[in-house]
């Protein structure tokens, strides 16, 4: 179908606008906005939350802006290629509904299905209003988005771990080469004097995030061959990580020369400045590289929107398709959202269980030290009962045992992996392994197993999650199986155990292995009235005005 038929149709009253346009359809799609904001307002609550928390993620915010200029830049395009309103869209917009509700009944601490399911829908109403061609035009720009969704703090924790070691090595190599006596120690930069901590903060995770997204848009305005594209977008990784290194280097000179005032303050704000910037360069100077392969001109010659020509669908736009696939659209999203917001508080059940409080008493002959803390840090732990305590047993053996209990996981409400909280105490994880053990009772599961430092101290603790029967450590594992016992049992209950005990310097690992592993012996038949097991009655129904 030619332009010109395209707007002969539309003018006809059989398209969206012109002369003969009826405005219903327009207040179709303002409803729709609103009923997808509504059912979605846990979703897009966390999403503006998550962004202004986390500093790596504080770019979210220009994503949408950017994805509608993309799609604005494409509406003579969208306009000439409105076809059949297909009622796949609308299954798809069936499959994000039912998301939203699962979300909301089961994992509401993994908010990336409700993220996902939100882009799922707007894919799926391009595709139930527009037809197969607005789809696809639509796709990229709404894809895009993706780079918004934040990932779960467990999976920022193992990239940080991740990025913090390789940003030492490099670092520590870039030193070596200028000729500084330097020694790695996990992520401890001994440079004699003093010694540098490469923190969660110094990952390079807050470039990579922006840079990820930076990259994935640099590439979509180079007009260059596919292949060159994905090099631009994938070289971002490598050059984060490079130039983080540089800017840890960087700093050890710094502080190596005038002092540790360099390591903190304006100045090492500055030079995170500099070097995203420098990051900038970099990408740039891999775009103008390309483009010299593609026939010696200037990587500005290639720059710009691309040139998108309206194509005409396989079938006829038609409002009354139009209206009806709306229509059941927000037929949809009303009812999923009437349901997470009105009906879903009487749906999870909480077991009755005795107070951790009491449990250290049940270890007679053992001496302990019940630790309590401030409100604030009660509301980071995000726990609905907990226990930390400094355990000495009759044959003067130490450990810590910290247990922090939910009473069912929604709204965010979840544990904090000990792999996140540990680098904040200045504590260092120099192994960490996932482990398979049988107890004395012959019940076996797996643990993490984990060694920290901090100025030559050591500590070996062991954690895992005991929830409904079972004892996981496998934070994704634990998650899903979440969902599965939600529908199940109705219950999201559950606790995370974690078990220390400090290693002397003139004992091995071995010895603080046993004496833990004997300590796990002991505690874990000891939890069942505090952590209730699967077949535990649970008549509570769930109060939504404690989690809100």
């Amino acid at each position: 179908m030619s332009d010109t038929s395209t707007a002969q149709t539309i003018q006809t009253g059989a398209g969206p606008s012109g002369a003969g346009f009826n405005p219903r359809p327009l207040y179709l799609v303002a409803a729709l906005a609103a009923v997808a904001a509504f059912a979605f307002w846990g979703g897009i609550e966390n999403l503006f939350k998550r962004w202004g928390e986390q500093q790596e993620l504080s770019h979210g915010y220009f994503l949408p802006v950017i994805a509608g200029w993309m799609i604005w830049a494409r509406r003579e395009a969208l306009r000439g290629s409105l076809g059949k309103p297909v009622l796949l869209g609308v299954a798809g917009v069936a499959v994000s509904a039912i998301v939203l509700v699962l979300s909301e009944l089961t994992v509401t601490s993994l908010m990336i299905f409700q993220h996902l399911a939100m882009i799922l829908l707007f894919s799926s109403l391009a595709l139930a209003l527009g037809g197969w061609r607005v789809f696809w035009l639509t796709l990229l720009p709404i894809g895009f988005m993706l780079f918004m969704v934040p990932p779960p703090y467990w999976v920022i924790t193992v990239l940080s771990q991740q990025f913090q070691l390789w940003s030492s090595q490099l670092g520590v190599a870039m030193i070596e080469l200028l000729g500084i006596p330097v020694f790695l120690s996990g992520n401890i930069i001994d440079l004699g004097d003093y010694k540098l901590q490469v923190a969660e903060a110094c990952s390079g995770l807050r470039y990579l995030f922006p840079f990820l997204s930076l990259g994935f848009l640099a590439a979509y305005l180079f007009q260059a061959p596919l292949w060159q594209r994905a090099i631009v977008f994938l070289s971002t990784i490598p050059i984060t990580i490079v130039m983080n290194s540089f800017r840890i280097a960087v700093t050890g000179l710094l502080v190596q020369r005038f002092g540790p005032e360099h390591a903190e303050g304006f100045i090492h704000m500055f030079e995170g400045w500099v070097v995203f910037i420098l990051c900038l360069a970099l990408l740039f100077g891999v775009i103008a590289l390309m483009a010299r392969i593609s026939g010696n001109k200037s990587f500005t010659d290639l720059l710009g929107l691309p040139d998108i020509e309206p194509r005409s669908d396989a079938g006829v736009w038609t409002k009354d398709r139009f209206m009806l696939h709306a229509g059941v659209s927000i037929a949809l999203l009303a009812a999923a959202g009437a349901y997470v917001h009105f009906g879903i508080s009487n749906i999870l059940r909480v077991p009755d269980r005795v107070d951790l409080a009491g449990l250290p008493y049940e270890l007679e002959g053992w001496r302990n030290d019940v630790q309590h803390v401030d409100s604030a840090t009660v509301d980071v732990l995000g726990a609905d009962d907990y226990l930390i305590t400094n355990l000495t047993s009759p044959e003067k053996e130490q450990f810590n045992l910290y247990i922090a209990y939910l009473d069912m996981q929604r709204h965010g409400h979840s544990w904090h992996s000990p792999r996140q909280c540990i680098p904040g105490g200045g504590w260092q994880i120099v192994d960490h392994k996932v482990q398979p053990v049988t107890l004395e009772d012959g019940s076996r599961f797996h643990y993490n197993r984990i060694v920290i430092e901090n100025r030559g101290a050591r500590q070996l603790l062991y954690y895992w999650y005991d929830q409904r029967s079972r004892r996981i450590a496998n934070e994704f594992v634990m998650k899903a199986l979440l969902i599965f016992d939600a529908v199940r049992l109705r219950r999201t209950d559950g606790a995370m155990i974690r078990i220390m005990t400090p290693v002397s310097q003139n004992e091995t690992m071995e010895t603080a292995d046993a004496r833990l592993l004997g300590f796990m012996n002991k505690i874990d038949p000891m939890l069942d009235p505090y952590v209730p097991p699967a077949d535990a009655p649970a008549t509570r129904a769930f109060d939504p005005n404690d989690y809100d």
